[in-house]
């Protein structure tokens, strides 16, 4: 039976705030008015970004969703107290994931990975071409419409390759997007870039596009911000070129470049240039964007350099104008490589240390730069990403 709430709407809304996405989705069906509310896109924004602030306030940390490619296995790395928790949430997917997909033969032959996390939402890939999203906190799952890998172009021209550069959310619409590339061959490289929409489940072929006189640098990091937009390391096809970065913006839908400072990846021992995702990829500094270099000391030590960016050209645009040395490790002992993945939110820095040749002898290992301190998390990984619930959902579209 409908009942009126004694409660004024704006001390509703903070109190449920407060409760995690579980809580509210009982809670939604208390009332008319308090499921309305629960589902709207206002509220919805506003327990987020509520969420993540508790986080801030409480741990000076935000959670990281990890992925182990290898063993196909999912993680949650967190701050409780002084203490780093590990919380293996492969179940979760396995309880959650819909039967059609748990089996489909096809998917059983591919590989596992993910392609990112925004907003509580986990894109996932299998291969290079079948995708779903994953709300963990409100187990939905969404089978992502398949890509129409076509050309548009009347010349001949050959497909070399595909692949997904990312997961994002337009600000403008309320609706993640996933982007994707084509790249064909004919006299030189041509790329095209098509973007998915939850809200249609269809694919279109984007209008504005980079020019084709870049190579793109892919790497496994988070390099999405909060701001709505993403960003890769390019280089010109002429060697003497310089290195760029290349932003697209999920709102606007606009490409962006900016070339990288000239020299301050200068060395006594030479200037680094940006030729593998091991030396210098592009990545999450706390939650601004940074640039990661891993520089080989000597076959069993390796350093590590981030240049985070201290100012952006307008908030709308995302350009980095400016860059400043924040972290710098002289040496660190890893014997067969070293893969640096994010610099978290309390200023840890989190990579992947190869003691082996295999996959079970690659452990992640947070950093303390002012303590010098090391902590094996005791879990591999290939990517991560923030993550913060969300109550965002995947079959019933916010407006």
């Amino acid at each position: 039976m409908e009942t009126n709430s004694i409660l004024h709407v704006d001390v509703l809304e903070e109190i449920l705030m407060r409760l995690p996405v579980k809580d509210l989705l009982r809670w939604k069906v208390v009332s008319k008015h308090w499921y309305a509310l629960i589902r709207s896109c206002i509220f919805n924004k506003k327990h987020y970004k509520f969420k993540h602030a508790m986080y801030i306030t409480n741990c000076n940390d935000v959670p990281l969703f990890l992925d182990d490619t290898h063993t196909e296995q999912f993680y949650l790395l967190s701050k409780q107290g002084d203490d780093n928790v590990v919380l293996d949430i492969t179940r979760d997917f396995e309880r959650d994931i819909p039967p059609k997909l748990a089996n489909d033969l096809e998917l059983r032959n591919m590989s596992l990975s993910c392609m990112g996390v925004v907003n509580g939402v986990v894109g996932l890939q299998w291969g290079r071409h079948r995708l779903a999203l994953w709300n963990p906190a409100t187990r939905e799952f969404k089978d992502v419409a398949r890509w129409p890998i076509t050309s548009d172009y009347n010349e001949d021209v050959d497909l070399y390759g595909s692949r997904i550069l990312g997961l994002g959310f337009d600000l403008k619409s309320n609706n993640f997007e996933i982007l994707g590339l084509i790249d064909y061959h004919r006299e030189s490289t041509i790329y095209d870039f098509h973007l998915y929409s939850l809200k249609t489940d269809s694919w279109t072929r984007l209008k504005e596009a980079p020019t084709s006189r870049v190579d793109f640098q892919f790497s496994n990091n988070d390099a999405y911000l909060e701001n709505g937009i993403y960003y890769w390391l390019a280089s010109g096809r002429n060697k003497l070129s310089d290195n760029m970065i290349i932003s697209f913006n999920f709102s606007t839908k606009m490409f962006k470049e900016t070339i990288l400072p000239k020299g301050f990846l200068c060395r006594n021992d030479g200037i680094v240039k940006c030729v593998s995702k091991y030396l210098l990829v592009i990545g999450k500094y706390k939650e601004g964007l940074g640039l990661f270099i891993n520089r080989a000391v000597d076959n069993n030590n390796g350093g590590i350099e981030i240049w985070a960016v201290t100012k952006y050209e307008g908030d709308d645009e995302g350009v980095p104008l400016c860059w400043e040395l924040v972290v710098r490790v002289a040496q660190i002992q890893c014997y067969n490589g070293l893969y640096i993945g994010t610099i978290r939110v309390c200023g840890d820095l989190l990579f992947l240390i190869q003691y082996g040749d295999s996959a079970e002898e690659e452990f992640g290992t947070l950093y303390d730069p002012p303590t010098n301190t090391f902590n094996n998390i005791g879990v591999g990984f290939c990517t991560s990403f923030t993550y913060v619930e969300n109550l965002f959902s995947l079959s019933k579209m916010l407006f």
